[in-house]
């Protein structure tokens, strides 16, 4: 992948502090832990780990199948997702603060000034709640308005100006557009494609109905453009007309996942999170969906989240590639740096497993073993994600990130 061929500085997707925790009884499971990244638009953004470091759940926290925990999420420059715990936080810190330096003063004055410094920290974090949620909750149905707003510029006055039967199919057209106006939801302009292609695609279903279902819900109710548009994505995907009417079992599996991702481009979105899409196909199957998502991506522009473990793919179709461990993000860089200069002990050891179709080199080859308690020490200096060299950063704290520098420096 050339990862000059995206120039666009502008960012469609801002992943910004976003936190995803699980709570079990007393246990809490961090399967998203301050991650944040920006994916500009008509990139492929790889994101890669081992199983259950948090990539899926990231994505899904993304499309908002999950309520985030902590954290924000903006698509086009709005607000999406928000999540509370870092204001609840600060509120907790805030009272125990207060609750400290009462204990050490027995002047009154200090103590009520103490008591409005809490007041004015509380009250402004209960602001920011209340505009997360609200942002949360109306920012589908304030993009909804703006769509209905441009349907009746589009055609009220043309309406009004008409006669005969000319009014009556503007009339009819107005009608429709307006009705999936008011259905369209801004989330819906992200898309997501499932790993398992079985499992995502309803056997009682038809073709038609899967890949035409987001249509339907959307308020289209014209069955001549329903047909045409599957139609129309059935063979943009490499499938014939004819698939339509059948079910999902009748298919191999890269076939369904091709149905898969005819669902997803119908809603015309600006981007797609495809979640380890070719995980569960055979080699030559995986090469044919990744050549199909490649050639959507040049005909519509797509932005692509590509979640995967397997970095060889990973580093054919992506611009960039954030490596995921434990929840966090632990390293962010484009595509032929990373595989060039690996800093993080974790990345090295993704990249050294994996294997090459060289049975000399095999023979040589050396797993590097990733053990977070011998590789660093984080009880005096805690780590952050920060840039080592422009593009290119890492989790480390101080004196990490003046090693991996300095090895930089020396290459």
């Amino acid at each position: 992948m050339d990862n000059n061929k995206n120039n666009n500085n502008e960012v469609l997707l801002r992943v910004e502090n976003v936190c995803q925790y699980f709570r079990s009884g007393d246990y809490v499971n961090k399967a998203v832990d301050n991650v944040s990244i920006d994916i500009k638009k008509g990139e492929v953004f790889g994101l890669v780990g081992e199983s259950g470091c948090g990539k899926t759940t990231l994505g899904r926290s993304i499309i908002k199948l999950y309520n985030i925990t902590g954290g924000n999420v903006y698509f086009k420059g709005v607000r999406i997702a928000a999540g509370i715990k870092s204001y609840k936080d600060e509120m907790k810190r805030a009272r125990e603060d207060y609750e400290r330096k009462v204990k050490e003063t027995s002047d009154p004055a200090l103590k009520n000034k103490y008591k409005e410094e809490l007041n004015g920290i509380l009250s402004e974090c209960r602001e920011k709640i209340k505009s997360a949620k609200y942002d949360t909750d109306h920012c589908d149905r304030e993009y909804s308005d703006m769509l209905v707003n441009e349907v009746n510029k589009k055609y009220l006055d043309r309406i009004e100006q008409a006669e005969g039967e000319e009014k009556k199919k503007l009339s009819a057209e107005y009608k429709n557009e307006l009705r999936k106006a008011k259905n369209t939801k801004l989330v819906t302009q992200i898309q997501m494609i499932f790993q398992d292609p079985s499992a995502s695609l309803d056997p009682r279903m038809t073709v038609r109905e899967i890949i035409s279902e987001g249509l339907v819900i959307q308020g289209e109710r014209d069955k001549e453009v329903i047909n045409r548009k599957v139609y129309e994505m059935l063979e943009l995907v490499g499938l014939v007309r004819e698939h339509a009417s059948r079910y999902p079992h009748e298919f191999s599996g890269g076939q369904r996942q091709r149905i898969g991702i005819a669902r997803s481009i119908i809603m015309n979105p600006k981007m797609i999170i495809a979640d380890e899409p070719v995980s569960a196909l055979d080699v030559s199957i995986q090469a044919q969906v990744i050549n199909l998502l490649n050639d959507l991506r040049d005909k519509f522009g797509l932005t692509i989240l590509f979640i995967a473990h397997d970095l060889s793919v990973v580093k054919y179709f992506s611009d960039r590639i954030g490596v995921m461990y434990f929840g966090k993000l632990v390293e962010l860089a484009s595509s032929d740096e990373l595989f060039a200069h690996p800093l993080h002990p974790y990345t090295k050891s993704l990249l050294s497993a994996i294997p090459l179709p060289d049975p000399l080199y095999e023979k040589t080859r050396k797993r590097i073993v990733y053990n977070p308690l011998e590789e660093h020490d984080y009880s005096v200096n805690q780590p952050t994600l920060r840039e080592v060299r422009e593009g290119h950063f890492v989790y480390c704290n101080d004196e990490e990130f003046e090693r991996y520098k300095k090895s930089l420096l020396d290459k």
